[in-house]
């Protein structure tokens, strides 16, 4: 019988042909960041293409003043979870804000987006109800799906004809069902044909989940 370790040897094997080659991938270093897509890594000016901060906000001087600010004010973090320590005023404040930004009733704000999309995935479904992904959504989806204990079904991605076809095979059960995509996909930078998911939620009384994070 294999030992708990003996399925990584494949893994470790890959390592060391990578790192043979005088080249490692899981080491690399950003020793200096001069802006949002720039810095020196391993000592080489670079242009730095595979941030998610679209918007530079991080060397933004209003969030950086506001950043400061909360430190003087409320520490370096709130050592607790909402669900224990309760509110920070600040956080009603900016989930109003984005709400009225979004349009919407509520808003709910996450220490990040791999738990944003985890923690929705995990909860907007659960044993005996079903969450329909796209085969091209993000890890945290899949993750978050998986512990639901919901039934997992994917279809091909933006392939509107395999998700209709899916989703008129649960039946009755496609109203207690939720599709899940991206509005822009993080790996690929193309766009979910939304118009014709949303028509297809309507025609089986699903429920929409839609990733914005790389499009809003």
């Amino acid at each position: 019988m294999m030992e708990l370790f003996e399925k990584f040897s494949g893994i470790k094997k890959l390592q060391d042909n990578l790192l043979r080659t005088g080249i490692s991938p899981f080491q690399v270093t950003t020793e200096v960041l001069v802006d949002p897509s720039h810095g020196r890594v391993e000592g080489t000016e670079s242009v730095i293409a595979c941030s998610n901060n679209y918007l530079g906000l991080t060397f933004d001087r209003t969030c950086i003043t506001a950043a400061k600010r909360a430190l003087d004010t409320l520490g370096t973090g709130t050592t607790g979870s909402r669900m224990a320590s309760g509110n920070y005023l600040e956080h009603i404040r900016l989930e109003n804000e984005l709400a009225r930004f979004f349009h919407t009733k509520h808003a709910i704000i996450f220490p990040t987006g791999f738990s944003a999309t985890m923690g929705i995935s995990s909860t907007i479904a659960g044993p005996g109800e079903t969450i329909l992904l796209d085969a091209d959504v993000h890890a945290s989806l899949y993750d978050g799906a998986r512990l639901s204990g919901a039934k997992i079904i994917r279809f091909k991605h933006n392939d509107m004809a395999d998700l209709d076809k899916k989703l008129a095979r649960l039946g009755n059960e496609a109203c207690r069902s939720a599709i899940i995509v991206e509005g822009i996909y993080s790996m690929l930078g193309d766009t979910a044909p939304l118009e014709t998911i949303v028509a297809l939620k309507q025609k089986y009384r699903a429920c929409l989940v839609v990733d914005e994070a790389h499009s809003m």
